[in-house]
């Protein structure tokens, strides 16, 4: 005869589908949420979401256990849209273009969302699912390099480790300077411009330092976590 236990009946209610009230609810929190932190960082007000949500402290924390969780929740919805970049990237017949398409929604995704550039560094290393989006999204940003510069359309010298500093460069440092509103929002597709002409084999001087290797910057990145830890 089973045993009954608390974890058990968590797991019970947890694999119970919502009703359509409480789906509607998680829904609006969630996007609420999104639209929160990507405007104040991580350290946003749970009040404040749920005061966009239009739901009570109860009806959020009943969705999501901890501030942690819904952070988390909307960490994977970013990188569910960087993966959808990253197909619609791979079935284009201009390998350029492709990669463009991905370099736009990535760059744009960091201008605009203080959570996912603010996160993403110290959260993946303590999330194993956000490990793995990482790593896949490495991956496929590899093929994206690969494909474009066996069609001589990249420079040769690029390295898929290039591209998030590239990324950060572009939307990190815009969306600083445009959070206030006194400066276009859009100011990133400009520097992003120049980035892509600089990719351009054409005119490509050799570059004066190595990329480093993914392995380097997961060990950094955890490296910073461990001391933020200690």
């Amino acid at each position: 005869m089973s045993t009954i236990t608390a974890e058990s009946v968590v797991d019970a209610e947890a694999a119970r589908p919502l009703r359509a009230d409480a789906r509607r609810n998680r829904e609006r929190v969630l996007v609420a949420a999104t639209a929160v932190f990507a405007e104040e960082g991580a350290d946003a007000s749970v009040a404040e979401i749920a005061r966009r949500a239009g739901v009570g402290a109860g009806t959020l924390f009943r969705h999501f256990p901890t501030k942690h969780d819904l952070l988390l929740a909307t960490l994977e919805q970013g990188f569910d849209d960087i993966q959808a970049a990253m197909e619609r990237a791979e079935a284009m017949d201009d390998a350029w273009e492709g990669l463009v398409h991905v370099l736009t929604v990535c760059a744009e995704i960091q201008a605009r969302d203080r959570s996912f550039l603010d996160s993403v560094g110290p959260e993946l290393f303590r999330e194993p699912s956000l490990q793995r989006r990482n790593q896949e999204r490495m991956e496929h940003i590899r093929q994206l390099v690969a494909r474009a510069q066996a069609a001589g359309l990249l420079r040769d010298d690029l390295r898929a480790e290039d591209v998030p500093f590239l990324l950060s460069a572009v939307g990190g440092a815009t969306g600083q300077c445009t959070s206030g509103g006194e400066i276009s929002p859009e100011l990133w597709r400009r520097y992003l411009g120049i980035v892509l002409d600089g990719l351009r084999p054409v005119a490509a001087t050799p570059l004066p330092v190595a990329a480093p290797t993914f392995e380097q910057l997961t060990a950094k990145c955890a490296a910073v976590q461990l001391a933020d830890e200690a």
